[in-house]
């Protein structure tokens, strides 16, 4: 009798902290990939017409518009920006659908009853490789467009990336 009822009370607590582990992992999944996202320097930023600047505050460290006018780019640089923008947007989507299929899986199967730690662990794992291997690409991108940038360019990009962070500093403090 009373191995039935340590049997019932060891599914009683699994059934509790099951839950707690997997919300813990979407979190660190979903922190792991925001960080990933915005931790490039011009993510945020696209070249076109009435961009919206909003958006441009989601990142710290994102060229406004009004900065790419500024730099007065060449048709080369105006494609190396671009493909830079379209690395890092893609690289997004992708997270986003990863954490999507993970969040997915990690439900199925808290439902089918089949939740296995290691493989849980074993899949961030994998994700974070892949996560950065990513990261790494697109920085790539944003580095051939920084190279594509005369002295003068590269100095008014510097200017606006530390005018930002102070202003960020100021309104944090504020």
């Amino acid at each position: 009798m009373n191995n039935i009822n340590e049997t019932s009370g060891i599914k009683k607590t699994t059934h509790r902290i099951r839950p707690i582990i997997i919300g813990l992992t979407i979190a660190m999944l979903a922190g792991t990939g925001i960080a990933y996202a915005s931790n490039n320097v011009w993510g945020n930023c696209e070249y076109k017409e009435g961009h919206d600047k909003k958006h441009n505050k989601q990142n710290m460290l994102s060229l406004s518009s009004k900065v790419v006018d500024q730099l007065q780019l060449n048709d080369i640089q105006k494609v190396v920006l671009t493909d830079a923008q379209n690395a890092t947007q893609k690289m997004r989507e992708e997270m986003r659908s990863a954490m999507r299929t993970i969040k997915e899986s990690r439900k199925a199967e808290m439902k089918s009853d089949t939740f296995d730690p290691r493989a849980m662990f074993t899949q961030q794992d994998a994700m974070a490789t892949q996560m950065l291997a990513a990261r790494q690409d697109v920085q790539k991108q944003w580095l051939t467009f920084w190279d594509s940038l005369s002295d003068t360019q590269k100095m008014v990009v510097s200017n606006a990336i530390q005018s930002k962070k102070e202003s960020h500093k100021h309104k944090e403090h504020s």
